[in-house]
């Protein structure tokens, strides 16, 4: 996978403002992040709705073999009998 092609537009604000019809074109045929500074700093990020669909489900797919790898850690720790029961939720922070 060549990384380059991942690497995001930036305009700035009133950019987008004066030429907005040709950055939503070039957001459209590039595929890529449009990210929006205003002052130099990350104001906002317009993504294509395929591109938004796409990170939503690499989201998904982490978050599920996160969830699977702490059902499996809790079960190899109970059968090794190293769950400890706690009175209180402090006792998580202790």
């Amino acid at each position: 996978m060549n990384n380059i092609s991942y690497i995001p537009q930036f305009v700035s604000v009133s950019d987008l403002q004066r030429n907005y019809p040709a950055l939503l074109k070039t957001l459209k045929t590039s595929q890529k992040p449009l990210l929006i500074l205003k002052k130099n700093d990350l104001e906002a990020i317009i993504l294509t709705p395929d591109l938004y669909q796409s990170i939503m489900e690499k989201i998904q797919v982490y978050d599920e073999k996160e969830a699977l790898l702490a059902i499996s850690n809790y079960k190899k720790e109970k059968v090794e009998k190293k769950l400890k029961k706690m009175k209180s939720i402090s006792e998580l922070f202790e």
